[in-house]
């Protein structure tokens, strides 16, 4: 009988162990927002952090900590860190229960010297064309509606104007997402080239008459030559992509001048260096 109470003692304890070490640590944001996964360590300004199935460490400065439940039971609170710029972290309509894996395309900036360009429609068209080929690009990515997008900066007052008064971080909790993606487009028309080609055509008819059992053929006709024109704009173009995670780290940056002279010629370019972002399939080419 005491060899089987022993035996049901060791069970108990080795499944009580089992569940005490599945059980996740849970670090709770001054904003509110919830992460589930392994403490991996703790320096003196930041927590390391790793989600549950993945091998990657993120560090969480502690001024953006409320507290940490360990898994053991343990609760250690850290002071109230300090709210975003003109925006309330705790009450913020742009947060998210969690914000892994979710990422967000800004408004482009757009610069063009083209009057038929407008600045305000370029930037809306840039940032969606960006954010289809985002869609069908990253495959491990969520991404965040541009509509809704741009419905959270207008609710908190960001526009481009005052869009760089606002770090990564900062839009990122706004916005609810891990990952913000800028870009700017420059576009400059460099004048006009005329094409033109011209042709000529030939209308012969050939009639036979018969006198006195001779025949006598006779051809009479004319030329016609007609001319014809092309006119196209010519454009220079160049972009600049960058890409942050919510801890302000800057995951990829670079500028490129595209090439062709097409009105859509940036497509091309954002196409290029979006592949070659950290979540790109040609990510490490240049």
């Amino acid at each position: 009988m005491k060899s089987i109470g022993l035996i049901l003692m060791a069970l108990f304890l080795a499944t009580s162990l089992v569940f005490a070490q599945a059980k996740p640590d849970v670090l709770t944001l001054n904003s509110g927002e919830r992460k589930e996964g392994k403490v991996t360590g703790v320096t003196e300004t930041t927590v390391k952090f790793r989600y549950n199935g993945e091998d990657f460490d993120y560090e969480i400065a502690k001024k953006d900590l409320s507290q940490i439940e360990f898994s053991s039971g343990r609760v250690e609170k850290f002071s109230t860190g300090q709210s975003m710029t003109g925006t309330s972290a705790t009450s913020n309509p742009g947060s998210s229960p969690d914000r892994h894996n979710k990422v967000a395309v800004l408004p482009f900036d757009f610069i063009s010297n083209d009057p038929g360009m407008q600045s305000a429609s370029m930037k809306t068209l840039t940032q969606n064309s960006t954010a289809n080929f985002v869609k069908g690009e990253y495959g491990t990515l969520t991404l965040q509606d541009p509509m809704t997008t741009n419905a959270l900066l207008a609710k908190n007052n960001v526009t481009g104007d005052n869009l760089a008064a606002f770090t990564p971080v900062e839009l990122a909790q706004l916005l609810g997402v891990e990952y913000i993606i800028y870009g700017t487009v420059n576009i400059t028309n460099k004048g006009t080239s005329t094409y033109g080609s011209a042709g000529t055509t030939y209308n012969q008819k050939e009639t036979s008459t018969y006198d006195q059992n001779k025949s006598t053929d006779k051809t009479k006709g004319g030329a016609y030559t007609a001319s014809s024109s092309t006119t196209t704009v010519n454009y220079d173009t160049s972009v600049d992509l960058r890409m942050f995670n919510d801890r302000g780290d800057n995951l990829y940056s670079q500028s490129r001048h595209v090439f062709g002279t097409e009105a859509d010629a940036y497509k091309s370019g954002v196409e290029y260096m979006l592949k070659r972002t950290p979540f790109g399939s040609k990510y490490g080419k240049k």
